[in-house]
């Protein structure tokens, strides 16, 4: 029988993972389709500062649900008896990992904003090769977010592979 902290949980793992999608799926979004079809638009500088505008609000919405809603998920999980040290050493990474993607993201926030705040109608050439290494770590954050998600579904089989033993 399924108790309500069960639905809890159930509803917190959603939660998480739809905030994953909205930031990872969204980054490979940027990456595969914007971004390219900035690179071919006349007035780019305006277009890219007005999509990473509206994307940095997403992402820090997800950044948010996503730390919430980890540690609930982690203290539900380490405290439980399934919990084995391979499960405890996946969580390590993947916890190091998302708090290097936080990081990028508030460094790409910290360069845009300096962009922004230097950038003149004079300078466009200085702005543009200002984004182009501002989104070098967006590539880094699409990366590291597949191999969260890659882990995410390990610690899920390690956890029902506990279970099983049982």
């Amino acid at each position: 029988m399924v108790s309500p902290g069960d639905i809890f949980i159930l509803g917190v793992q959603w939660i998480h993972t739809l905030a994953g999608v909205a930031w990872v799926g969204g980054s490979l979004f940027y990456l595969l389709v914007i971004r390219p079809a900035l690179r071919k638009s006349t007035s780019q500088l305006d277009t890219s500062t007005s999509v990473a505008t509206g994307f940095r609000a997403v992402v820090d919405i997800a950044v948010i649900i996503l730390i919430i809603t980890g540690v609930v998920l982690a203290f539900d999980r380490l405290t439980s008896r399934y919990t084995d040290v391979s499960y405890v050493s996946v969580l390590g990474i993947k916890v190091v990992l998302s708090l290097w993607m936080f990081w990028l993201a508030g460094v790409i926030q910290k360069k845009r904003h300096l962009r922004t705040s230097r950038s003149t109608v004079s300078e466009p050439n200085h702005a543009t090769g200002a984004t182009n290494r501002v989104f070098a770590s967006a590539n880094l954050i699409a990366i590291i977010g597949v191999i969260v998600f890659l882990l995410s579904d390990l610690l899920q089989a390690l956890f029902e592979d506990a279970l099983k033993a049982v």
